[in-house]
């Protein structure tokens, strides 16, 4: 008798980081990112790309499903991702060479005369990059106001701040995906999103400012494939908004 390789359930979280990084179109053994990763745990391009299906099945986020044959512990994977990532984001540093996001906070102090050389600070943010991954896959790539497609130019945003909770920073329904001067105002809480998701501007700005930021594409934020953002993060945004 042939002895099956069952999955464990570090694999499957390696393949649910990499399902949570690539466009729905894209799950099949043809994608040289699924083979790599077959590569990695010693499995068929096809046994990655179905195992990425069955998790597509479990995505109830996901207006079009995949397989519907997931196992029990791909949807206890998924429902641990949901609530406590950790696990998911350390196999997803392995497969990325551990490379880290880092913040960069410039020091306060300032020199007017001669220049002078100081070394800036950094904190780093464990599962910033898979968040990253994960916002941006799930819109495409564009921001949800203004269809901007420059990866350079677009940012994960919380919706309620790495630094507020820490239970919600790695939550893909606490993100949009923006550009950065609208990342930048909804951080400072100048603009937030309705409970239809439309655009608010901060009425108290100056009036080339409130234009600047009222030029979009969508005065409603554009949906995202997956993870759409969630209404109750975003009254917890507004109610800042509107203090």
């Amino acid at each position: 008798m042939v002895k099956r390789n069952l999955w464990t359930r570090e694999d499957i979280q390696r393949a649910l980081a990499l399902y949570l990084s690539t466009p729905f179109g894209q799950i099949h053994s043809g994608n040289p990112r699924i083979i790599d990763l077959a590569r990695q745990i010693g499995r068929t391009p096809s046994a990655i790309a179905l195992k990425m299906s069955n998790l597509a099945g479990i995505d109830e986020s996901l207006d079009r499903k995949g397989m519907v044959n997931s196992s029990a512990l791909d949807k206890q994977v998924w429902k641990e991702f949901l609530t406590a990532p950790e696990n998911v984001v350390a196999v997803s540093e392995a497969m990325h060479e551990n490379i880290l996001y880092t913040q960069t906070n410039y020091p306060e102090a300032y020199s007017f005369g001669e220049g002078t050389n100081q070394t800036a600070q950094t904190t780093q943010r464990r599962g910033q990059n898979l968040f990253r991954r994960t916002i941006l896959t799930s819109y495409g790539s564009r921001c949800a106001l203004t269809d901007l497609d420059d990866p350079r130019l677009l940012v994960a945003s919380h919706i309620i701040g790495w630094a507020e909770q820490a239970q919600t920073r790695l939550n893909p329904h606490n993100g949009i995906c923006l550009n950065a001067l609208h990342d930048r105002a909804f951080d400072k809480h100048l603009i937030s999103f309705g409970e239809k998701y439309e655009l608010l501007v901060d009425r108290n700005l100056p009036s080339k400012t409130s234009e600047l930021l009222h030029r979009v594409k969508h005065q409603k934020l554009r949906m995202p494939e997956r993870f759409l953002p969630s209404q109750d993060f975003l009254e917890t945004h507004r109610q800042q908004f509107y203090a």
